[in-house]
């Protein structure tokens, strides 16, 4: 239950963080901001600051900051200068593009803190677990992410013999490890257990060691990770839309499975996933569709090319058709999320 809040509070965090530049940029290009909303529905908790209503709603899926003008169907005083659409085209363009912003802003400082205080994965000969099966005999022994594997029954582990390989000689006997756990030997006994037609420990196995950086290479590695993770994202985009490979899509639900898993295995496989995820938050929002930050700023785009404004009601019906696709996208994804909880996905 702890992993599943801490993977809770780290998805929700990108989420304020979002709307947060959002606000932020609205705020700074003199608009009016009527609503700050984590979440969708009535408000649950709130309180009101300045012109501006700061509160969570029932429904957690995204958020929104409402921005006086932004929606063409609302009613406001056309002569405000501090509406949205009386602003100058070049700061309702930064408005509209500073939520994902902040999403990469938010992975370069998470990379940093993790290239410099719990340090980037180097190659090594050491075995170290990166995951447990649950229910395992590994699980039941006691191991878990992060234990080294130094001996097997008395015989040093390593390049030269593996763990694998010691498990294969045993053929299901049990066997006296030492792990080295957060700078200590640890004792512990296990019996693998026949699947499949093999003996198991059931561990997932890494050779690496995590390595602290410098203050420069850390910035230096920090900025070069979203356009990394970015070039890998849209490259599995595009392969998932050309057929290449098969699309596997995941709602809330889904997603903050495997933000728990993640926070299980250790703390930098925790932040790994959230920068990754503040990555693709930002990417997916930017893609020039209807609904989304990409969508609005397209539109933004076309009036900046022709000179003149698109219908209102026109760029309202695009982008309504585009969030009920959006939501129904989300429903099925979360369905799907639903039935693989429950083994039948």
């Amino acid at each position: 239950m702890l992993s599943i809040a801490i993977a809770i509070i780290g998805l929700g965090l990108l989420v304020v963080l979002h709307e947060g530049g959002h606000y932020l940029a609205a705020r700074l290009c003199g608009m009016r901001v009527e609503k700050f909303s984590i979440g969708f529905g009535p408000t649950l908790i709130g309180f009101k600051r300045g012109e501006t209503t700061f509160q969570i709603a029932p429904i957690p899926l995204g958020g929104f900051v409402q921005i006086t003008g932004l929606n063409p169907h609302e009613e406001f005083d056309k002569n405000d200068p501090f509406v949205y659409p009386n602003r100058p085209h070049w700061m309702r363009m930064f408005t509209i593009v500073a939520g994902p912003l902040a999403n990469f802003v938010t992975a370069f400082v998470i990379m940093f803190f993790v290239f410099t205080t719990l340090g980037v994965p180097m190659p090594s000969q050491n075995e170290r677990i990166v995951d447990v099966g649950p229910g395992s005999a590994a699980a039941a022994a006691g191991l878990k992410p992060g234990d080294i594997i130094a001996e097997a029954d008395g015989q040093a582990i390593g390049p030269k013999h593996t763990i694998a390989e010691q498990i294969k000689q045993r053929q299901g006997a049990a066997m006296n490890l030492k792990i080295l756990r957060d700078g200590q030997t640890i004792p512990m006994t296990i019996t693998p257990r026949q699947q499949d037609g093999a003996f198991r420990i059931g561990v997932q196995i890494d050779h690496y060691d995590l390595t602290k950086l410098p203050v420069g290479a850390a910035t230096k590695e920090a900025v070069i990770y979203p356009y990394e993770k970015s070039k890998l994202i849209l490259a599995g985009l595009y392969n998932m839309v050309t057929g290449r490979e098969k699309a596997e899509l995941s709602g809330p639900i889904g997603i903050t499975r495997e933000i728990a898993r993640a926070a299980n295995r250790s703390v930098w496989d925790y932040f790994g996933i959230i920068a990754m995820l503040s990555v693709y938050l930002g990417l997916f929002n930017l893609l020039p569709l209807p609904a989304l930050d990409g969508g609005r700023a397209l539109f933004l785009s076309i009036e900046a090319v022709i000179r003149r404004q698109i219908n209102p009601r026109i760029e309202a019906t695009v982008h309504t058709v585009g969030l009920v696709f959006l939501v129904g996208v989300l429903l099925f994804v979360s369905f799907k999320d639903v039935t693989h909880m429950f083994g039948r996905g």
